[in-house]
């Protein structure tokens, strides 16, 4: 019976390992920006604070996600990524934040009532309040002033704290790094079919 037990405990499989980010898998190639990224990867180790500035389009989420796929060692408490398209309402950022992070419980005080907004970002401080974590807050264009707030009082309480965001406009707060999102190389019209394969746009139209 001990060697039954001592093998099924030999035998049985390894824990999971700890979820660190929430970043997903690519379905796509990621063609011409491999300086972006490393520009990004470099100034979230230098800033705390670290905005991606374009316009729609430019693919500031896609190279937010590329960039901080790189320095997931770097981040022992994990990189975690908010999706603020579908948030039309400024007081449900601390929750979305909070679901990204995977604290299920925060959504609801109990079975009917919701989190209020302060409640949800004290609960945002107490899990972030010394996590070495990278936190992406995508899309801040249409909640620029809640984001700004939110991304300010969390850097203020969580000294280990990195703050990624991408958006059309600045945040506008203390100790923000704006880094320009230029739009992909494209030949000129005089190039010819071999000339402009050379360039990341017409590459990544070819590939898609």
């Amino acid at each position: 019976r001990g060697e039954l037990t001592a093998s099924a405990t030999a035998t049985s499989a390894p824990p999971p390992p700890e979820r660190r980010t929430n970043l997903k898998a690519q379905l796509t190639s990621f063609v011409g920006r491999d300086d972006e990224v490393a520009r990004i990867g470099k100034s979230l180790e230098l800033n705390r604070l670290v905005t991606l500035v374009g316009p729609g389009g430019a693919g500031k989420t896609r190279l937010a996600a590329e960039a901080a796929s790189t320095i997931v060692e770097a981040a022992p408490d994990g990189i975690w990524m908010v999706e603020l398209a579908p948030v039309t309402d400024a007081a449900d950022l601390p929750q979305a934040v909070l679901g990204s992070l995977g604290v299920r419980e925060a959504h609801l005080l109990d079975r009917r009532a919701q989190l209020s907004a302060r409640d949800a970002t004290s609960r945002l401080l107490e899990t972030l309040a010394d996590r070495e974590a990278v936190l992406i807050l995508d899309n801040c264009e249409h909640l620029v002033e809640a984001s700004a707030r939110l991304a300010d009082h969390l850097l203020a309480r969580c000294p280990k704290l990195r703050v990624l965001t991408t958006s059309r406009e600045p945040l506008g707060i203390v100790g923000e790094v704006l880094l320009v999102v230029p739009p992909l190389g494209q030949p000129e019209p005089s190039a010819s079919a071999a000339e402009a394969l050379e360039y990341p746009a017409v590459r990544l139209f070819a590939d898609r």
